[in-house]
């Protein structure tokens, strides 16, 4: 089990290296680039959002798309990753991802479903992802 939250761990830590990239303009804005965003989801994705909306992959993309660089000084740290599930479909994940940027601090509990797929990075990538704000106060 703890080889597979490892893996999980870096699944979800590097997924955000690669949102912070693309939103504070390290990464170049390339097809390449952000087709590491987009590989990272199956082509089922869904979102809960922190406001409760409901995205599919199809919706999300764009956003994110348009989103280069307009986060300079981003940092994402993950942390209390832990695995809540685990079957030959999938492993559910629960993580914080705490942002500090441009908006101020803030934090998300997150928990994501994380399918097998041989090609995806530590071989997981994202299925689902249901995140709710953290207070700050």
């Amino acid at each position: 089990m703890d080889e597979l939250r490892d893996r999980c761990a870096a699944q979800i830590d590097g997924l955000h290296r690669v949102i912070e990239d693309w939103l504070t303009g390290r990464a170049p804005r390339t097809a390449e680039a952000f087709a590491a965003f987009v590989d990272a989801h199956s082509p089922e994705f869904t979102m809960v959002a922190p406001d409760g909306a409901l995205l599919r992959r199809d919706e999300l993309l764009p956003g994110f798309e348009g989103a280069h660089g307009t986060a300079p000084g981003l940092r994402i740290r993950i942390s209390e990753v832990a695995l809540v599930h685990a079957d030959a479909g999938g492993v559910v994940v629960t993580y914080e991802e705490w942002q500090d940027g441009p908006a101020g601090r803030s934090g998300r509990r997150s928990t994501v479903l994380l399918e097998p797929h041989t090609s995806a990075p530590h071989g997981l990538r994202s299925r689902h992802l249901h995140e709710t704000w953290i207070d700050t106060r």
